[in-house]
């Protein structure tokens, strides 16, 4: 589906030069951009552009809601940045036309004809965003259980300690252990946002689900 939307809008709108697609939190999944381009920073750039542009609506105490859309327009290549999903979003990069007549309405007929062709179906986006998030899930509790270990060891070390030890080498292994431990709290807590993240996911999907079996 979502090749088969990249080609569609490359198909229909030739100014185009290049699609990207990222989540909320800058990773990209989907983009025409080669690997010569720094992928990761460019989606951790698109992603910070949206976020600074919401925070300078806080700084000046106006309604922060879901954007729609951002414009940034050049002489040569412009782009328009969309909303797609609740944590997805699109940017199109394009040359502008040559016709100067047609250069006020460009990008407002650019944004109609892209918003036409953009039918991406919201459970897919939010399948995308339940495995990005599970596959950080397990990231997450890979590292909990690796410093889990190292604190059994630190424990251990300090259960062995020979009393002749000068006390600055005790503490030197508790200050250690007790950091590792506010990591693992940190950590911890993440875990916990990430599946609840998930679960309401998931739970929009069963919702969904069961309203489309309802009205069929």
């Amino acid at each position: 589906m979502v090749f088969k939307n990249i080609s569609r809008i490359k198909s229909a709108l030739p100014e185009v030069k290049h699609v990207v697609m990222f989540y909320n939190n800058g990773t990209i999944f989907q983009t025409t951009f080669e690997q010569s381009i720094n992928i990761p920073k460019l989606g951790e750039n698109l992603a910070e552009l949206i976020n600074h542009i919401l925070n300078v609506y806080e700084l000046c105490n106006f309604k922060v809601d879901r954007y729609k859309k951002l414009i940034f327009e050049t002489e040569d290549i412009s782009v328009i940045i969309l909303k797609l999903g609740e944590e997805s979003n699109i940017a199109l990069f394009f040359k502008k036309e040559e016709d100067q007549e047609l250069k006020l309405s460009t990008i407002k007929r650019y944004i109609t004809r892209i918003e036409e062709l953009i039918d991406m179906d919201e459970k897919e986006l939010i399948l995308h965003e339940i495995l990005s998030k599970e596959e950080e899930l397990k990231k997450l509790h890979l590292l909990l259980n690796n410093k889990e270990e190292n604190i059994q060891q630190l424990q251990k070390k300090i259960s062995s300690i020979d009393k002749s030890e000068p006390i600055e080498f005790l503490k030197g292994i508790e200050k250690d252990k007790h950091s590792i431990e506010e990591e693992c709290l940190k950590l911890k807590k993440d875990i916990t946002t990430y599946s609840e993240d998930i679960l309401k996911l998931r739970e929009f999907i069963e919702k969904d689900k069961k309203l489309d079996e309802f009205s069929n």
